[in-house]
């Protein structure tokens, strides 16, 4: 059933609505065409507030704030702002429409199915999130007011792979301004991706990257290094560091690359890698660039999602 049609017209002013591509808490998002302006006839991600939450000051305000962050992020390796408006019923945020599935589905799909994905593959997608991730840790405003912006929910859902193999780093609806909004760090990220300084309540740029570590890990093994059970037992076991040695699930692994890892999972941040850019020039020699390649990593994603029901 087309999801469009249960709560808005298929034809909404600038956009013709296709599809319901997901909805959350506090919006939801389509899948849409535009019918004016510049861009009409492309195909966008059409974002929105539920419409029985048209009136909520903080999902209206969050939605403002995420276009104005999206606005001033421009990178191969972040999804695109295309334009933030107004209609009759409430403000939308269109995005650039990455044709593919997220990492989430890619990784659900590789254990089902009992398949590794190749070590070159993994590194490279973590580099070019780490890529997108120091773009946005120092950007700044259209008036080039800083304004270091911490993603806060680097997670395998947030992470775009397009048919072509571009690796795109989405949804920066919790993202954090360090220059602007207050933060309740409760609120910020999933389970088995806080951070110990999130879990302690602190908003730095050490959040995303021990969250793309995480990914990292999760990437070579399909396991989480987190156990899964009651938030306080994750927890404790984030705050405590007690992760299985990646060699040990996968041997293949070179030592390496599970020293980089284990630096960047350090319970104890001092011992971590600083920026982004670090973390990334880390894993740049670990990564053959003959082997990963765009095309190799849409080839392994057309293998695994092609038998997807």
């Amino acid at each position: 059933m087309d999801g469009a049609s249960e709560t808005w017209p298929r034809d909404c002013g600038r956009f013709e609505l296709l599809s319901r591509l997901g909805r959350g808490g506090m919006a939801e998002v389509f899948l849409a065409r535009m019918l004016q302006g510049p861009h009409a006839g492309a195909r966008v991600a059409l974002k929105r507030v539920r419409p029985e939450r048209a009136h909520d000051a903080e999902a209206l305000e969050q939605l403002l704030h995420e276009a104005e962050l999206a606005r001033c992020l421009n990178h191969p390796h972040i999804v695109g702002f295309v334009e933030y408006g107004e209609l009759a019923d409430g403000g939308y945020l269109a995005m650039e429409l990455v044709e593919g599935p997220d990492l989430g589905r890619v990784l659900a799909q590789c254990r089902r199915r009992r398949i590794e994905l190749p070590i070159d593959i993994s590194v490279l997608i973590v580099r070019q999130v780490l890529e997108a991730l120091a773009h946005a840790h120092h950007a700044t405003s259209t008036t080039g007011r800083p304004l270091g912006v911490v993603h806060c929910d680097v997670s395998p859902h947030n992470v775009l792979l397009s048919r072509t193999g571009e690796v795109k780093l989405a949804d920066f609806g919790v993202a954090r301004s360090r220059a602007g909004m207050a933060v309740d760090a409760r609120r910020l990220g999933k389970q088995h991706y806080r951070s110990p300084e999130l879990i302690a309540g602190d908003v730095s740029v050490a959040v995303d990257l021990w969250a793309a570590a995480v990914l990292l890990y999760e990437l070579l093994s399909l396991e989480s290094p987190f156990p899964t059970g009651p938030g306080e037992e994750v927890e404790a076991s984030i705050r405590g560091g007690r992760v299985t040695p990646i060699r040990m699930l996968v041997p293949e692994v070179s030592d390496a690359l599970a020293l980089v890892l284990d630096r960047a999972l350090a319970p104890n941040p001092a011992q971590r890698f600083k920026t982004a850019e670090q973390f990334a020039r880390a894993l740049a020699p670990l990564c053959d660039d003959r082997v990963a390649t765009p095309l190799a990593v849409a080839a392994v994603v057309r293998g695994l999602m092609g038998s997807e029901r």
